[in-house]
């Protein structure tokens, strides 16, 4: 069913207006942030009893005048939040003062969050896409919760934590990639590009024996020229901010006493002789200077498996790749077989490969096997 649901994806693609139609009826109808306004005054029932409205920018601006506070979730069923909880956040907010009291144990975002707040939140960002960047916008702002608190880190996937909550990640939603790391019972595993280290964590669920994670420094080095820092416009993802999330979430998978787990920063030109059953490499491949280097480093890394995810282009009668204006190199599927094969792998196949004629680039995503 999977592989019918990806063939049938891939044809649309093919099909601009169609694909653009279709998606935004599908995700109109199955996600988007709702509101209900609330006063401090009114009780649980009478809120759980209000209208539930979508939260944009005209709903916004209309009922800001005589409300203080919103109720706001992922979820359209927002009348069906428990009561228990929804007092919980209430009296949060008397009691402390607080701009927003949220839900750490509930994936679906639910929190009480003032006007003010939100109006300092619109200056940044778009308001349909509440609480996106949330880490960013809660500076001089109180900020409560219940249960984990995982608002109070910075995190670039978006992913269900053991506690139940759901982190708030700038990459967005990491579900699809997780689901390339297969049953790992007695396997090593390297993440080169881990953030906050959800693939490691996640490997170490699947049975590894031991997990790496490998990201750079980005004080002194970004994307493809490794003597550039971030620039100014692209999300802050300090050292000190990494560092404080990974213990946070080694913390929530209560592997506090455990050793088979590190975190090193390191440059994927410049790898140990270490090597690992899996590895994995998402998102970093079209980043860098010299990515042909990479690859033969990731082939010396590699014992058995490597997954590459990258962003591709589409594929033509030749072995293609392409200088986008950002800098940024990328290949299409047949060009990238082709490379993991001259760097030695035995057995390359493209797992995803799907290309959006409306959009300039997709992702890709291949396996390498050397045996």
């Amino acid at each position: 069913m999977n592989n019918k649901f990806l063939f049938i994806k891939k044809i649309i693609s093919y099909f601009p207006f169609i694909n653009k139609t279709l998606r935004k009826i599908y995700y109109n109808y199955s996600f988007g942030v709702f509101f209900i306004p609330i006063k401090l005054d009114f009780s649980s029932d009478q809120i759980l009893k209000a209208k539930v409205l979508r939260l944009n920018l005209s709903n916004f601006n209309n009922l800001k005048i005589n409300y203080d506070y919103f109720l706001i979730s992922h979820n359209k069923s927002i009348k069906d939040y428990p009561v228990k909880k929804l007092e919980e956040l209430l009296l949060l907010i008397k009691n402390e003062k607080c701009d927003v009291a949220y839900d750490g144990n509930d994936t679906y975002y639910t929190e009480i969050v003032s006007i003010d707040f939100l109006e300092n939140y619109i200056k940044k960002f778009p308001i349909k896409n509440y609480p996106h960047r949330f880490f960013y916008t809660k500076k001089n702002f109180k900020v409560s919760n219940i249960g984990s608190a995982h608002r109070s880190y910075v995190f670039n996937g978006t992913f269900i934590l053991p506690s139940g909550g759901k982190t708030i990640g700038d990459g967005g939603d990491v579900k699809n990639r997780l689901n390339f790391i297969p049953n790992l019972t007695g396997k090593t595993f390297l993440d080169i590009g881990s953030e906050e280290g959800y693939s490691v964590f996640n490997a170490l669920i699947k049975g590894a024996n031991f997990a790496k994670g490998l990201n750079i420094d980005e004080a002194k080095e970004y994307d493809f020229f490794p003597e550039h820092s971030r620039p100014e416009e692209i999300t802050t993802r300090k050292r000190d901010d990494i560092l404080n999330t990974q213990e946070f979430l080694i913390k929530e998978y209560s592997l506090q006493n455990k050793k088979n787990f590190k975190f090193e920063y390191e440059n994927i030109y410049n790898l140990s002789n270490e090597k690992f059953d899996f590895v994995f490499c998402f998102g970093v491949l079209y980043h860098l200077k010299n990515p042909y280097l990479a690859l033969e480093n990731l082939y010396k890394v590699t014992n058995e498996t490597l997954i590459l995810e990258t962003q591709g282009i589409k594929n033509d009668k030749y072995l293609n790749a392409k200088i986008e204006e950002d800098g940024f190199v990328r290949h299409s599927s047949k060009s990238l077989v082709y490379l993991l094969k001259m760097v030695g792998f035995k057995k390359v196949n493209v797992l995803a490969d799907a290309y959006d004629p409306s959009m300039k680039v997709m992702n890709i995503v291949v396996k390498a096997e050397k045996i």
